[in-house]
């Protein structure tokens, strides 16, 4: 019985361990610590659907994390970084396409105003990615929003 109660203790800690060193959509608190972890200042909400939501800032821009593939607000599959910039002078889809035929990752486009916004998208479906692997990817991210605010003259 005792060997049992240490076998049983020993997937627990096996399963916590697990759980630290994976980030996954199915837990946004946990991709919410994530990203603070990093040293980003992030924020819990909703989006309009009453899914999670993430607000957070990079460089000289704010931006969201969305989730995707929720089933009631719960055991989301992906998620979406996104961030939208208010230009005086309006962009057109000319100028947004020739971001998206040299940037291989990281989608653009102009909303009915001209303004641009950038999209990346990240599945972290069941067991999620490596911390290291959403590391990676949050601070490619930042590289991506740093090169599009050049380009958009933000």
């Amino acid at each position: 019985m005792k060997m049992l109660s240490i076998a049983a203790v020993a997937v627990c800690a096996a399963r916590i361990s697990f759980a630290q060193d994976f980030v996954a959509a199915s837990d946004p608190e946990g991709v919410m610590r994530a990203m603070q972890q990093e040293g980003y200042l992030a924020t819990m909400g909703t989006d309009d659907l009453g899914d999670p939501k993430i607000s957070s800032k990079v460089s000289e821009s704010n931006f969201s994390v969305f989730f995707y593939g929720c089933n009631n607000a719960t055991d989301c599959t992906s998620i979406q970084f996104s961030s939208g910039y208010d230009l005086d002078i309006p962009m057109n889809a000319k100028r947004i396409n020739d971001w998206n035929r040299e940037n291989r990752f990281g989608r653009a486009f102009v909303d009915d105003e001209g303004d641009p916004f950038i999209r990346m998208d990240i599945v972290l479906a069941e067991a999620g990615n490596s911390t290291g692997s959403f590391s990676y990817n949050l601070d490619f991210w930042r590289l991506l929003i740093e090169d599009f605010e050049d380009f958009i003259d933000w």
